[in-house]
């Protein structure tokens, strides 16, 4: 049972880690973008001459900057201060927020694999957030979502 715990404490760990290298880097493009950078951005697309898109940027950099925070809360000496019912609403209400965000692409995905879609079929736009953006953020809610299973059980 505690070698058991401890095996999860360690994968645990390493999501927390994970989690937290999502979110800055995820911050970063965001920060990049913000600035005037075009890279992952579909073809003609400026953050800066798209109203939606800038407020989504000056929206998501601070709260990437708390993601990571939330994501190695857990695992940090600093995170015990932390309640624990705050601690699980910040780090299951990411896994849960970031898997919704991508839920939607689902149906574009299995048509995909299933080929009765081609990705040619998609506009510029849809195209990256069914094959760039969207996988992006199933990827940060599956990190939040396995660094819950592992470092927050019995807490």
């Amino acid at each position: 049972m505690a070698e058991e715990r401890g095996e999860r404490r360690r994968w645990g760990t390493a999501a927390a880690h994970g989690a937290a290298a999502w979110a800055a880097l995820f911050g970063l493009v965001h920060v990049h973008w913000l600035a005037g950078g075009t890279i992952g951005l579909p073809p003609g697309t400026s953050v800066t001459s798209n109203l939606p898109l800038l407020v989504i940027d000056i929206v998501a950099i601070p709260l990437c900057a708390v993601a990571v925070a939330v994501a190695l809360a857990p695992v940090r000496p600093w995170g015990r201060r932390v309640p624990g019912w705050l601690l699980h609403a910040a780090v299951w209400g990411s896994a849960a927020l970031l898997a919704v965000h991508a839920a939607p692409s689902v149906v574009d995905w299995l048509a995909l694999a299933s080929g009765r879609l081609a990705v040619a079929d998609l506009d510029p736009m849809a195209r990256f957030a069914t094959v760039v953006y969207e996988p992006v953020f199933l990827t940060g809610g599956l990190l939040f979502g396995l660094t819950g299973l592992g470092c927050l059980r019995g807490r």
